[in-house]
């Protein structure tokens, strides 16, 4: 468990903020490369309690401002997107991709305030579908994370977003445990132990035992099961710091990474991104493996049905009496249910932990120490170094008979 002051360390990421200055030193995933046409609207985005604003100019470059125009506050992303630059619609004002003002319309001829004044902008990198950015203090950004997904051509990558309703560690805490997969997931798992599918042979052993190995990034946490006959399932999730996971398959070319990112204290954004690395990816039929469920109408929120708190959620009491273990129609929608189900900021200091919670117990940590190390002017950890992240994959085994079968 955790008392009230580490909980609001952990976990507090607005301005000013211990963990989220640390945290703005990473590169973000904002929003969906698609998002933004070029020429098109401009698009709202709010990470670490602050709004900013995405636009993609007529040239194809990206800008990242900050929300309000310099003017007078107005939302920019009100603006006109013209000869890429964004153009307040209140009084004419615009401000090119690197924050520039380049015109004051509302000033008398041969005013110079243009050139004074300039908009916060931020490194991005358009990237794996996505569109990073860097919002951290410093001169230059920090190294790039080239996941293998970031690397590909975009037909073999799947960008998958959901919007949550809790702290973003809830969400982080749900990658790193592999023991509620054989509980909260359990319909999705194959009942006969077959070495086959994406998640094959974890129903034998409901207890894993952790493993844990610390790496330059973050860790690898296996959850080591066995099988009354012996049979052993290795299931190694990798932990890239600060919010991400390299989630385990047996599937031979196809992987994937979860990413839990604050939007403020209260919600967050679950990305599920997955890749090929030798074919163009299918959603429908990665979405009918990986029990992805029904797709919504938004793209940019797409994990549907949900319900609220009032709604328990959206549970569905006649599906489990038909054999559904939890109520729910896909894996997110299980996950995303009893994240908020803990309450929009858990109280961990009620907590009981057991074996189970190893790696969670290990990642905070590792949170509390970089955000205090920050304070006190230390680089947070993994930005010190060169990292290859496009080698970096969990791993799915089976072992029957002293014989790796996945």
């Amino acid at each position: 468990m955790l008392n009230k002051e580490s909980n609001e360390l952990l976990c507090r990421v607005g301005p000013g903020t211990p963990m989220g200055n640390m945290l703005r030193q990473f590169w973000v995933p904002a929003l969906r490369s698609a998002k933004l046409e070029a020429g098109g609207a401009p698009e709202r985005v709010r990470l670490f309690g602050e709004n900013f604003v995405a636009f993609r100019g007529s040239d194809g470059r990206v800008g990242f401002l900050d929300e309000g125009c310099p003017h007078r506050g107005v939302s920019l992303a009100l603006a006109r997107n013209e000869d890429c630059a964004l153009r307040c619609i209140f009084h004419g004002w615009k401000i090119n991709v690197d924050g520039q003002v380049v015109e004051v319309p509302s000033e008398p001829a041969g005013s110079n305030l243009a050139s004074k004044i300039k908009v916060n902008h931020y490194p991005v990198r358009d990237a794996g579908g996505v569109i990073w950015v860097w919002l951290g203090q410093g001169e230059q950004p920090s190294p790039f994370p080239n996941i293998e997904f970031t690397t590909l051509p975009v037909e073999q990558v799947l960008v998958r977003k959901g919007i949550v309703h809790c702290n973003w560690v809830q969400i982080l805490e749900g990658f790193l445990d592999s023991a509620h997969v054989t509980a909260l997931h359990k319909t999705w798992l194959p009942k006969d132990n077959s070495t086959q599918g994406t998640f094959p042979g974890m129903m034998g052993d409901m207890a894993p035992r952790y493993e844990i190995e610390e790496r330059p990034y973050g860790f690898m946490a296996n959850a080591k099961r066995a099988w009354p006959d012996g049979t052993q399932v290795n299931r190694a999730t990798e932990y890239i710091l600060p919010w991400a996971t390299i989630i385990p398959s047996a599937l031979k070319t196809i992987h994937s990474i979860t990413i839990a990112v604050p939007i403020d204290d209260e919600y967050c954004i679950y990305w599920n991104i997955s890749w090929d690395t030798e074919n163009p990816i299918d959603a429908e039929s990665y979405d009918a493996v990986a029990g992805i469920g029904t797709l919504g109408p938004d793209p940019d929120d797409i994990y549907f049905p949900r319900g609220t708190a009032d709604q328990v959620w959206g549970q569905n009491r006649e599906l489990m009496k038909q054999g559904n273990f939890s109520g729910f129609t896909a894996i997110p929608i299980e996950d995303f249910a009893v994240q908020e189900s803990q309450g929009v900021f858990a109280d961990r200091s009620k907590e009981h932990l057991g074996a189970s919670d190893v790696a969670v117990i290990r990642m905070r940590r590792i949170l509390l120490d970089m955000a205090k190390d920050y304070q006190d002017g230390k680089t947070p950890r993994s930005l010190d170094q060169q990292i290859a992240y496009d080698q970096i994959h969990g791993s799915h085994e089976v072992i029957l008979g002293g014989a790796v079968k996945n």
